[in-house]
């Protein structure tokens, strides 16, 4: 299964760099959608402060995790899934992940009713986030990241194997944990 992991980070790492040395007019192999969707987003991005070889390096980001799990992009930096969840990028530069129209330095929030996955300790990094029980989130990590579950008082979510067994239990809501280890966690079900 790592071996797996390890391709798709790796052909979602060639879809980055293809994305980005791909001429604007062409086609997205990520979305499919012409190069002028990627101009809106990019234009998104350097109207939010971002420099043009930031924004396609976020871009390019953005296109290997659409590579990886699907979804739809909606802003410079977020992807939404058919469940209502999202994931929310950090931009270059930034430890945390936060809104275009957020000031720097602002740290997304973990709402009530979701659970929240970070790229990255101590509530650093992307952010997945999703509200729906038994919506899978998938974790495309490896490494060490963190949590929070803000959920309703005491529900626990379910972090689960590729193969969609029971790894493990988050503690109930509301908790957190600022140094958790993705690399035997391949889903999680919020609730």
């Amino acid at each position: 299964m790592r071996y797996q992991r390890l391709l798709a980070a790796v052909a979602a790492l060639v879809l980055a760099l293809t994305a980005l040395l791909t001429p604007a007019g062409a086609v997205s192999a990520a979305t499919g959608e012409t190069g002028a969707a990627s101009r809106n987003f990019t234009a998104e991005a350097r109207d939010a402060g971002l420099t043009l070889g930031e924004a396609e390096e976020l871009q390019g980001r953005v296109n290997a995790y659409l590579a990886q799990a699907g979804g739809r992009q909606v802003a410079a930096n977020r992807i939404e899934y058919e469940s209502g969840g999202a994931l929310l990028l950090t931009l270059p530069g930034e430890k945390s992940a936060r809104g275009l129209d957020q000031p720097i330095g602002t740290m997304a929030d973990c709402w009530y009713l979701y659970f929240c996955a970070y790229s990255a300790q101590n509530y650093y990094g992307d952010m997945r986030y999703e509200d729906s029980c038994s919506q899978l989130i998938s974790i495309p990590w490896s490494w060490a990241g963190s949590w929070k579950n803000a959920q309703t008082t005491g529900t626990r979510a379910r972090f689960l194997t590729a193969t969609q067994g029971l790894y493990h239990y988050s503690t109930p809501a509301s908790s957190r944990n600022a140094n958790f280890s993705w690399a035997p966690v391949y889903y999680i079900d919020p609730c």
